[in-house]
């Protein structure tokens, strides 16, 4: 079986951007862009897994059927797709936390246009070609083991449980304009299961309904943007603008409801750090595409 890596590079010249990420596999011979570049970025983790399935899950555009961009997510959810038969994800990118926390690890439900199944191609198997070095598995390196170590079992823990909420949200993934109180509530359980893995002894019952009625309201904002740009009522930049504001105040809120530490728990940032998501150059390409 071959490997696929998680990579991920900071966007420096725009402050406050959160980490872009791509995947490659194990030779580096092949690599999938998941919406910006594919070169120049540092290992986050890697783990065995079908490098043609990896192949097909991210189809030809290298997008993982992440369709409208900050729509249905960004970069770290469709690399989180490619990886998916490694059974492992970006978690460690600079604001993949807050990403996760609003788009969800494999993305968010849209509406058509913005529809964004997540085929994971599960009969697809085997490698690439390229991705193998004279037909044989690439090695890691020297000292970097493949085995599973308690932190990826954890891991791969928590990724079980969101995957049975994806699978029972298939059809409403699938669907042209599925019920926002159902979207709604898929989203949010989505968030909580994030929040107690995450938070564990931390979050009790009082900081379960604060983290809930702050989520509840940004889910609420993000679909009427998210409404609003694909019936084109929103021009680019207002819905960009719109966008990084909800992510703004969505971090702002969560740090006013929660201790310094617990916050440092659920989003890998100390309180008052703000990241955005929205990466202008990806903006210009993608809004171009429509």
């Amino acid at each position: 079986m071959g490997t696929l890596i998680a990579m991920a590079y900071p966007t420096k010249l725009f402050a406050n951007l959160a980490d872009h990420t791509y995947v490659k596999c194990g030779t580096g011979a092949r690599a999938w862009s998941c919406w910006g570049g594919k070169t120049g970025g540092a290992e986050l983790r890697r783990g065995q897994g079908s490098t043609r399935r990896a192949n097909a899950i991210a189809q030809p555009n290298e997008r993982a059927g992440i369709t409208c961009y900050l729509i249905n997510g960004g970069c770290h959810q469709a690399a989180n797709r490619i990886l998916l038969p490694a059974g492992i994800t970006v978690r460690g990118a600079r604001g993949y936390s807050v990403s996760e926390a609003l788009f969800g690890t494999y993305g968010r439900v849209g509406f058509w246009p913005c529809s964004a199944p997540f085929n994971q191609h599960a009969g697809v198997s085997g490698d690439l070609p390229q991705c193998l070095v004279r037909g044989r598995e690439v090695a890691p390196p020297r000292g970097r083991s493949l085995a599973l170590s308690a932190e990826h079992q954890l891991d791969w823990q928590y990724l079980k449980g969101v995957l049975e909420l994806y699978r029972g949200a298939s059809q409403t993934f699938r669907s042209r304009s599925a019920p926002t109180a159902e979207v709604a509530s898929f989203h949010q359980t989505l968030f909580m299961h994030m929040a107690e893995f995450r938070l564990g002894p931390l979050l009790d019952r009082p900081l379960t309904s604060k983290l809930k009625q702050v989520r509840a309201r940004t889910e609420k904002s993000l679909l009427k943007l998210h409404t609003a740009r694909s019936g084109d009522a929103l021009r680019t930049r207002e819905f960009v603008d719109g966008f990084n504001a909800e992510t703004i105040r969505f971090q702002q809120e969560m740090a006013s409801v929660m201790k310094p530490e617990q916050y440092q728990s659920l989003f890998d940032l100390p309180p008052g750090e703000i990241v955005l998501l929205a990466d202008p150059r990806i903006v210009r390409k993608a809004f171009a595409d429509r």
